[in-house]
């Protein structure tokens, strides 16, 4: 099956609040595949909306809807993952500005301008940050009771590691 390319020229895009929206089959992502079990026929939703502020900011909103088979690091048994993301990046037209307080959660993750940027990589790379680092179930089908319970509780009663901090407040 061949690849649709879809081409942005972000600042075109953006200047012109441009949208596409569009379905792509899971087996286009490649890159966020590796490593994942067998997929099946599933679509995954997308929209790119270009946007600009009232300082002349370019914006690029990124949405996917979908899901991912997944192996669940718990009870080892595959489930379909949930995929709903929404982001917001700022379009920046130099290398320096791309590491401009990358510290700062309040700051907007950016991309560096391009006439030609590949829509389907901006997504790809959506997706690969939208799965979890370890993937599990909610609750897992398989695993016996005593040991749902047994997770849960020792989850429950891990110490909040800023407690000290309040105790340090005090004094």
């Amino acid at each position: 099956m061949q690849q649709t390319q879809y081409l942005i020229d972000t600042a075109v895009f953006t200047r012109n609040g441009q949208t596409i929206q569009a379905q792509s089959p899971i087996s286009d992502f490649v890159r966020a595949l590796e490593g994942l079990p067998a997929q099946h026929d599933q679509l995954l939703q997308w929209s790119i909306q270009g946007l600009t502020d009232r300082a002349g900011q370019s914006f690029l909103r990124v949405q996917l809807k979908g899901s991912v088979v997944l192996n669940c690091q718990r009870c080892l048994k595959d489930f379909d993952y949930a995929i709903q993301a929404d982001t917001t990046v700022l379009v920046v037209e130099d290398k320096a500005e791309l590491d401009v307080d990358i510290d700062d959660p309040d700051t907007p993750e950016r991309i560096l301008a391009s006439r030609q940027l590949n829509a389907l990589e901006l997504i790809e790379d959506e997706l690969i940050l939208s799965l979890p680092y370890v993937p599990r179930h909610t609750e897992c089908p398989d695993l016996p009771e005593a040991l749902q319970h047994q997770s849960e509780e020792a989850e429950d009663e891990k110490p909040n590691p800023f407690a000290v901090l309040s105790q340090l407040k005090k004094s």
